[in-house]
This record gives structure tokens, sequence and C-alpha cells, in this order.
């Protein structure tokens, strides 16, 4: 009798506490989606309604979709039996369907965002995001450099959007494929063999853009080995235009070409050994100990961080600068170029969007910002060793070259001496004309030798270069000028061919 009581007692303790469980979590998670639908509104943010759908609704759509229907039979027709072939459609929407959740995007990521970008780096937005049409579909189009590339994105948009990334298999694993699902990532699968795994990801992607909502691709497809843009890859860039030729479909597209660029990407050196040791891409594994490497360093660089800043020694990696290229809408862009893809047959039309892709990873060019670093990396290895005050000329050249090709370049406070200086100059109506100029050149050789001290600081922590009785020159370090070379290829409009102008296009206004 003992013994039945005891279980009794254990069994209503046990209920208890999941009740309480229960109740504590549902009013934590009831107030955080509270603050964050408050700071949703008070900013502005554009937040897509069909994200709170929940993953049964997107799951019945996309198994009830024709075209997917049509992919399972003929799948079952093969001889795959068709509760198997159910079966791995419903696995393949399962994996890439998210859980959105704006309480954790705004009130768990955004400010683990808003610690990790400022434990590491200094950020710039060198050229904000202007407002977007509501009744389109926005698309924002990166360059890829580092896994960070995701943080520092968000961050950036997260006063005016909530935006869902096409993520790699890399994410694939506890706890970041949670935190990504959560944040309303979808995972893509770069050359899975299956083509119903293709059909599901591809009418997912259209069902979400059919619906508004915002999206970011990172189309070189994966990240950089060598510090210069990769190809790019045009499959999901392919099925928005499919979508766009679809009866019914009366959104427009905008796609928003984004800069990123880093005074030091996290993870260049295991990146520059994979491009030495391998003539291959790296495998999903490697791709994931690079990324855990990531959620190692970030983490523990906050520790030290935070242990810094209480005894004064704050450092950070130097910039992390983006910008925002003008948006593209497609619906002028085709009718600028005489583009009818209702009529287009799938050849034809993968060719548009390979044009499209092209054009685009131009526009993406223009917008990576240049930092110190990159300038003084690629500055140096033109000269290799010089003074101090020649390779500041050089910078400012380098500048000057950037500018008239519509590159920006991240200036933090370190440079609000010379912003004031150039604000007054403007203001100046009644000055004469060659001493505005003088005086303007004076101001960019400043900000130029500026660069030069915040470049050469960083690289010189890495041995990467020497400064010594007034000179510089390239550094001990086993692979200085791979790392060199690596952070002057990310201006890359400088590169042989990449600066061209492309085709010309209607802008969204």
């Amino acid at each position: 009798m003992r013994s039945v009581r005891l279980a009794v007692a254990v069994l209503l303790a046990v209920l208890g506490y999941e009740l309480v469980r229960w109740s504590v979590l549902r009013t934590v998670r009831e107030r955080l989606h509270r603050r964050a639908r408050r700071f949703a509104q008070r900013h502005g943010v554009r937040v897509d309604l069909f994200k709170f759908g929940g993953k049964l609704l997107v799951r019945e759509e996309l198994l009830n979709d024709m075209v997917v229907q049509r992919a399972m039979l003929a799948a079952a027709h093969s001889g795959e039996p068709a509760e198997e072939v159910r079966r791995r459609v419903e696995s393949y929407i399962d994996e890439i369907v998210p859980a959105f959740s704006l309480a954790a995007y705004y009130e768990v990521g955004m400010k683990l965002a808003r610690a990790a970008i400022g434990a590491a780096y200094r950020p710039v937005v060198t050229r904000p995001l202007r407002e977007l049409p509501r009744d389109a579909t926005a698309v924002f189009l990166i360059n890829h450099r580092s896994n960070f590339d995701y943080v520092v994105v968000g961050w950036a948009l997260a006063r005016q959007v909530a935006i869902s990334y096409a993520v790699g298999e890399w994410a694939r694993v506890f706890p970041l494929d949670a935190l990504f699902k959560a944040f309303g990532g979808f995972f893509v699968r770069r050359g899975f063999p299956d083509p119903l795994y293709h059909t599901v990801l591809r009418r997912y992607l259209q069902l979400i853009t059919r619906q508004g909502v915002t999206q970011g691709i990172f189309p070189e497809g994966g990240l950089t080995r060598d510090g210069a843009l990769r190809s790019p890859k045009v499959g999901l860039l392919d099925a928005l235009l499919q979508l766009s030729a679809e009866p019914g479909f009366d959104r427009d597209l905008l796609f928003v070409p984004v800069g990123i660029n880093y005074d030091r990407v996290l993870e260049d050196e295991a990146l520059l050994s994979e491009k030495r040791g391998r003539e291959h891409p790296p495998s999903a594994a490697e791709k994931l100990r690079g990324a855990l490497r990531l959620l190692w360093i970030v983490p523990s660089r906050i520790a030290l961080n935070v242990a810094r800043a209480a005894v004064g020694r704050l450092h950070r990696s130097g910039y992390v600068a983006l910008a925002f290229g003008e948006p593209i809408s497609f619906r002028r862009l085709a009718a600028a170029r005489g583009w009818d893809l209702a009529r287009c047959s799938d050849e034809e039309r993968r060719g548009i969007a390979k044009e499209v892709a092209r054009d685009l990873m131009g526009r993406i060019a223009r917008s990576i910002p240049a930092t110190p670093v990159p300038l003084v990396a690629r500055a140096l290895l033109e000269l290799r060793e010089v003074s101090a005050s020649r390779l500041a000329e050089r910078v400012r050249d380098l500048r000057n070259e950037l500018e008239a090709l519509g590159v920006p370049t991240a200036l933090g406070e370190e440079f609000e001496s010379q912003r004031r200086g150039r604000a007054q100059l403007l203001e100046d109506e009644d000055r004469n004309r060659d001493l505005l100029r003088l005086e303007a050149d004076v101001l960019a050789l400043e900000e130029a030798e500026e660069i030069v001290r915040i470049g050469v600081e960083r690289l010189s922590r890495r041995r990467a270069v020497v400064s010594a009785g007034g000179g510089v020159r390239v550094g001990p370090h086993p692979h200085a000028v791979e790392l060199l070379e690596y952070y002057a290829r990310s201006l890359a409009v400088l590169e042989p061919g990449a600066g061209a102008e492309p085709l010309p296009a209607a802008s969204a206004r």
C-alpha cells in the first residue's frame, strides 16, 4: 500500500512539475512574442504574415501542389512504391520548411547578433537600404565571405524586415538547425541528385515568393576560398523567374544587391588552407566543422572582449561593412529587354537567369565596401616595400578609382574630423574653386593616412605586414602574400573584367 501511495505521489509531482513548466514557458513565450510585436510595430518592420501560418499550412500546400504531385507520380511510375515516394516528399518538406518565431528572431536572434558583432567587429553600414514597396517580394542577393554574413545582414535589416535565408547543409545539426528554422531559414542541399527534392525545394521557394516572404540568397552557392567573387549558381534564381511567368502571379520581384566586407574574416586561414590542400570543394562535414569553429570563436571572443573591456583593453577584428545596392525591378527589367518568360522554353529561361545573375553579380561587386585591410593589402601587393606616405598616396588613388565605380568606403568614428571638414567645404559656396579642390585633396590624403594606420595595425598583428622605420613591407607570416591577396580580391570591381558596366536595367522607383 505504501508503494502505491509513493507511486501516486511521484506521478502527481511529475504532473505538477510539467504543468508549472508548461505554464511558465507559455508565459515567457507570450511575453517575448508581445515584445517582439511591439518592436516590429514601433520600427515599422516588414514582417511577412505568411510566416505565421505554420508548417502544417505549408506542408499541405506543397503536398497538394500539382507540380509536386506530378513529380511524385513520375517517381512512382519508375517503380518506387507510392507510399515510399510520399514519405520521401514529406521528409524533404520537414527538412526545408522553417518554423518562424518572431520572438526568437527579435528577442533572441537579434540580441545575440548585436552582442556577437559588437564583440568581434566595428560594424558600418556604408549605404543604407531605402524603403521598399509593400506590394513586391524583395530578394536580397549577397556575396558570401563568411558564415558570419547571416548575422551581419540580419542585424543590418533588423529595423526594416525579418529576412528568411537559404541556408546550406552545414547548418543541419543541433542546435543550428533549430535556431535557423526559428529565424525563418530554409535548408538547401547543393548538388543533391534526387529530382524530387529539387521539385519540392523549387515549389517551396515559389510558394513563399508568391506570398511575399522576403528572402536572402547567396548566389555564389558557398563561401569564397580565395577572396574573389565566385561564379553564380542560378538554380534558385531560375525558380523565381519561372514563377514570374506563371498565370496569376501579380507581384513584382525586387532584386536587392548586397555587398559585405571584413577587415578580418574569422575563418580566413581555414578557407585558404582548404584552397591550398584541395582541388575539390569541401565536404558537408568540413563545412560543418568550419561552422562549429565559428560557433566557438564568437562566444569565446565575446568572453575575451568582456574581460578586455573591464580593464580598458578592448580590441576587435576591425571593420565589418555592408552596403545595399539599388533595388532592381524584374518586371521593368524584363520589359526593358523584351523578355516574355511565358513564351520561353526552359532552356531559354535558364539563359535569361544566367544573364540576370551576371548582371546582379556586377552590381554586388560595386556594392562591396572598401575597408582598411583590403585597401592596404591591395596597395602593398602593388608596391611590395614602400614608405607609409607613399602607401597612403596609393590608397587615396585606389579610393578615387573605387568611388568612380560607385564603390563605397567604410569610414568609422576615426574619420569624424575629416567628415566635418568635408561638410564645411560643401557649405562654403564662396570659397575659390581651386582652393576647394586643394583642401578636398588634403582631406582625402588625411583619410588615406588613417586608413593605412588602421590597416597596417590590423595586418601587423597577424604578421602579414611589418612596419618599421617609416616603411611598410610584406611580413614573415608563412602565407603572408596569400592572406594579402585574399583581402585584396574583395575589392572585386578592380579585378580584371569585373568592373564592366552591366546591361541597362530599370530600377525600382
